[in-house]
């Protein structure tokens, strides 16, 4: 489950199509690496901002870029999944069994007894998952209801029952809540002298979910973390921050032209990036 500067997209995803990689390890692949990303060229800029400028008043809101970024990650997802489902599906009947799931799963796994125990637990998690995106309940998972496997996200009960899995996971004091320290260590905390450093930007992030001030987080607010839309909101609000130069809460296509080079070295790139590959601009 997502730890240390996760990004929380697609994390099943990640082992299926990489190879075991889940949780913390998926904190390795995420825009803050330290990689240089060449901006984007004035008319990608341009394209996607007709995309995401819903009432094609030429000015883009924050609703409206939100709005656009969470269609984007279902239409990303549908995507994505035909190409993990054509991996997975060992009797190509166009469906995922439980049985392919686990298979698959099986093969990411050593023998190692601490790796038995960790894959037991992710099967375990990954089969109620599975039975909650099972629209119909026929126990295998089309096209149409696999992304909610792979991208928690997009399915309601799914997103809920992955957040629970990792406050029971992080929660050592048993009280349904957790406290930056259970957060940002919880599964791993195993002693006092295991503690890591919590850094001031993991501060700061924790600040913002506990939306009521409580000093812990409770699974809404988690769940915030889990579907990656907090991490989303942030980058957004860092795009706006940095093209909207008349600062009317709204950005133009010349705005993000303008500003293109900065956003280059921001989380909001990585987002960007991403929807110019899906349209092909």
């Amino acid at each position: 489950m997502p730890g240390r500067r996760a990004r929380g997209l697609a994390l099943a995803l990640a082992w299926a199509v990489v190879g075991g990689v889940q949780g913390d390890d998926y904190d390795d692949i995420d825009e803050d690496d330290g990689i240089e990303q060449d901006a984007l060229s004035a008319e990608q800029m341009q394209g996607i901002h007709q995309k995401m400028d819903a009432n094609g008043d030429g000015r883009a809101s924050m609703v409206e870029v939100l709005a656009f970024s969470d269609s984007m990650r279902r239409h990303i997802a549908a995507k994505d999944v035909k190409t993990v489902l054509d991996e997975m599906d060992l009797d190509k009947d166009g469906r995922l069994s439980v049985e392919e799931l686990i298979k698959d799963m099986d093969m990411w796994s050593d023998d190692e007894e601490e790796d038995r125990r960790e894959s037991a637990m992710r099967k375990e998690v990954e089969t109620a998952k599975f039975g909650v995106a099972d629209k119909d309940k026929d126990g295998l998972l089309d096209v149409e209801e696999l992304p909610a496997l792979f991208y928690p996200e997009t399915h309601e009960g799914v997103l809920d029952l992955t957040a629970k899995q990792t406050l029971q996971q992080k929660d050592l004091d048993g009280d349904g809540l957790l406290t930056l320290q259970e957060f940002w260590e919880g599964d791993a905390l195993e002693g006092e002298d295991q503690r890591m450093t919590i850094t001031e930007d993991e501060r700061e992030d924790f600040q913002k979910l506990d939306t009521d001030r409580s000093g812990r987080l409770d699974l809404p607010e988690l769940k915030m973390w889990e579907s990656g839309r907090f991490h989303t909101e942030e980058a957004m609000k860092t795009l706006f921050e940095l093209a909207d130069r008349d600062s009317d809460m709204h950005v133009t296509a010349e705005e993000l032209g303008s500003a293109r080079e900065q956003i280059a070295g921001s989380d909001a790139q990585y987002h960007l990036m991403e929807w110019a590959e899906h349209y092909e601009l």
